[in-house]
């Protein structure tokens, strides 16, 4: 049976025994020493890039190739005239030091008219990333090895993937045709700047419309996606409702409205139609209210009646490019002001037991996509390697702790099956950051996994390494428990799941259109797996895994019924409490309270040191895929979705998991749990009971009213209780499903 379970490793990294990359803050890391070869010029003879000539002055096309042990890499063409630096670094532990850099200068025959050697050992060891070595003349031979006049402009170095050299240089490990070396290179993206644009649809006055039952309705169109409202069959019509759509900076274009009249069992007539220029549109940040106007609408004999609207660009909302229970941030598009209270840092180090991916060459070439908030990361491609070690660092700010850090692993094809073919994945990961401890680095191997054929599918493991560093106190970072988790607009006008489901679509093509048109583009196929797209909400599959997360939540309580029925240690509390009921009445309640107390101190004993596992059962694959699209039962998958992630978080504050917000509810519940020990042990259980009955039940029933009055007020003051807020971060196991 594969193996699944996230294990702990020990790589050679600088922050955990003591040591530093030179110069640089790569400390999470393993150091790759590279040798560096950086071409410049060449001189003494006359350039030309016409047809050949029979004169040795003359070199048709001129370039420089650079062969060390058994890799062979050219530069473009060589200018006398303009200088354009090329580096080329190749890994030490695939090359011998006793070798010999070879420098040859070609034509466009590819004929050798001088070549110089240099010998690896006499490669100065750059000792900071920030040392620059100037270049130096080589004087070049011919083929019978006799002196030329020509020289070569080059330096050559020891380094590390912490010299600055590195990012825009030719690996040796990522070896292709120079047409493909941007298609392997390290690269950042950023994600466009996202905004719903609000157009309430309100009423519409039509020219000759005498109300004989027509059906109208409006169809908002902007770009390629259109939406429409109910149909009305008033004379003058009122809709009354918001359509939403998901708008990318730099704004542009216009959002068509065209009023429709759909006779029965007839084919839709255009009334009218109003454009109005997106850059006209108002932007608001926060609940004021919008400012509805009439518009006009033109039909094809001229004005025809007005529509009254209201359209806003909604900046204190946050646009979800990917599913809320995985997202990697819930700051409004309008999002100036907010500090960060961390930094996060991933080291991506290497893979182990990666699968064959294409099977004609019988090779992978991986790379790894990391995303957190809008920024996206790619490593370099590792050709032809299951196991490619990539030692790449990333850092990101943190401005929420509930988010969660994705990670995939795709296969690069772009380099064997041309531009068309579709890069493969080979697995993904989620990281959720509430879950780790301030300053520690993680370091653990994560099994990469995939469903193919209604199974999962092993396709090998990857070493990560993960530090959350602290730029804010304490006491700043608990005050995030206590904030409503969504901007304060989205809290008070909430959408529903299956509305917020489509606008992510909505978002996630947007991302995709902006990212794909970068060089080197950010695959489509490789966006839309970062951020499920596809992922229905409604689907037989998340019904099944619902019930099973429900299923584990109760099984737990079980459990601990079942040892008190098993004369397991748990029963020694239970049997002492009954035999305290019947001795010492007074002293009961008092005794369950420190009980409580000491049974939530032995989990902090038995607390998670791992993340948590991928939970191979909660993904449901074993249901046919035709039944995915199955709707019927939506409603009871979002119910029971939701009653699994309550008691999950219940759950959390007990485990553990989340050490900083258990650490909280734990001191209140000590607090709690000592007042209510003292208090019943002053008074006795009777009284106490007896206070709680006429304080909840027996009251007269004006002090009732009152007490509810007074409570409603309250919970109007407070938009978003306390307690929900600090709910809303505590991890679920959502985290372990795929």
């Amino acid at each position: 049976m594969e193996d699944f379970a996230i294990k702990e490793t020990t790589p050679n990294i600088p922050a955990m025994n003591g040591s530093m990359l030179p110069g640089t803050a790569l400390d999470i890391v393993e150091q790759m020493d590279f040798l560096f070869v950086k071409v410049f010029n060449a001189r003494g003879f006359i350039a030309y890039d016409g047809p050949y000539i029979a004169n040795p002055q003359v070199v048709v096309n001129p370039y420089v190739v650079v062969k060390v042990g058994r890799y062979k890499v050219a530069t473009k063409y060589l200018k006398p005239s303009l200088d354009r630096a090329e580096t080329f670094a190749f890994k030490e532990e695939q090359i011998n030091s006793d070798e010999e850099v070879e420098i040859l200068l070609k034509d466009g025959a590819a004929i050798t008219v001088g070549k110089v050697s240099l010998l690896i050992s006499d490669a100065i060891q750059r000792d900071s990333v920030g040392t620059s070595y100037a270049p130096r003349w080589y004087a070049l031979k011919d083929r019978n090895n006799r002196n030329t006049n020509m020289e070569v402009n080059l330096t050559y170095w020891r380094g590390t993937q912490a010299d600055a050299e590195f990012a825009c240089s030719w690996h040796s490990d990522s070896a292709v045709d120079a047409c493909c070396i941007p298609f392997t290179r390290s690269r950042h993206y950023h994600s466009p700047i996202l905004f719903y644009l609000r157009v309430s649809v309100n009423e519409a006055v039509l020219r000759g419309n005498n109300g004989n039952g027509a059906k109208i309705y409006v169809k908002a169109t902007l770009g390629d996606v259109a939406k429409k409202t109910k149909v009305s069959n008033m004379a003058n019509p009122k809709w009354d409702e918001i359509i939403l759509f998901v708008v990318a900076e730099p704004i542009d274009g216009s959002l068509v409205l065209t009023v429709k009249e759909q006779p029965n069992g007839e084919r839709s007539v255009i009334i009218g139609r109003c454009t109005i220029p997106l850059e006209n549109v108002q932007k608001r940040e926060d609940d004021t209210p919008i400012v509805s106007d009439w518009y006009n609408l033109v039909g094809p004999e001229g004005m025809v009646g007005k529509l009254h609207m209201g359209i806003s660009f909604e900046g204190g909302y946050h646009v979800f490019d990917e599913s809320i229970h995985y997202s990697s941030d819930f700051r409004p598009t309008t999002n100036s002001g907010i500090p960060s209270i961390g930094v996060l840092h991933l080291g991506i180090l290497n893979a182990a037991g990666l699968r064959v991916m294409k099977l004609m060459e019988n090779r992978t070439d991986a790379y790894c996509v990391a995303k957190y908030g809008s920024r996206w990361v790619r490593t370099r491609t590792i050709l032809d390697s299951v196991a490619p070690q990539w030692n790449e660092q990333f850092s990101w700010p943190v401005y929420e702790l509930y988010t969660v850090l994705c990670i995939a692993v795709f296969d690069n094809c772009h380099l064997h099956g041309g531009p068309e073919a579709l890069h493969q994945q080979i697995g993904k990961i989620r990281i959720r950051l509430s879950t780790l401890e301030v300053n520690r680095v993680y370091t653990f191997s994560y099994p990469l996994a995939v469903t193919q054929y209604s199974k999962v599918k092993k396709m090998g493991e990857i070493q990560l390494a993960v530090r959350l560093s602290s730029s804010t106190s304490l006491i700043n970072r608990l005050r995030t428990y206590s904030q409503p988790l969504l901007p304060k607009m989205q809290c008070s006008s909430t959408l529903s799941e299956f509305k917020l489901d489509k606008l992510k679509n909505e978002a996630a093509s947007l991302i995709e259109l902006s990212l794909t048109r970068d060089e080197p583009p950010l695959r489509k196929e490789v966006i839309s797996y970062m951020l499920d797209v596809g992922v229905e909400t409604w689907s037989l599959q998340k019904a099944i895994a619902n019930y099973d997360r429900v299923r584990m939540v109760v099984i737990g309580f079980l459990d601990w019924f079942e040892n008190i029925r098993n004369w397991r240690f748990t029963m020694i509390f239970v049997y002492a409490n009954l035999l305290l009921a019947i001795l010492f009445p007074n002293m009961l309640l008092p005794f369950i309270f420190l009980v409580l107390i000491a049974a939530w101190l032995l989990r902090y004993r038995k607390r998670p040191r791992l993340p948590p596992d991928m939970h191979i059962k909660l993904t449901g694959i074993v249901i046919n895929s035709r039944y995915d699209q199955l709707r019927v039962i939506g409603r009871m998958q979002t119910a029971l979705g939701e009653l699994a992630t309550l008691g999950e978080r219940v759950e959390s504050l007990l485990s553990w998991r989340d050490g900083l917000a258990t650490s909280v509810f734990f001191v209140v519940f000590v607090f709690l749990c000592v007042a209510a020990c003292c208090i019943t042990y002053a008074i006795g259980c009777r009284w106490f009971m007896i206070f709680l009955m006429v304080l909840l039940v027996v009251r007269r029933p004006i002090h009732r009213i009152i007490s509810i009055s007074y409570l409603k007020d309250f919970l109007d003051r407070m938009p978003i209780s306390y307690l929900k807020n600090f709910l809303d971060r505590m991890p679920t196991r959502t985290d372990s499903m795929f």
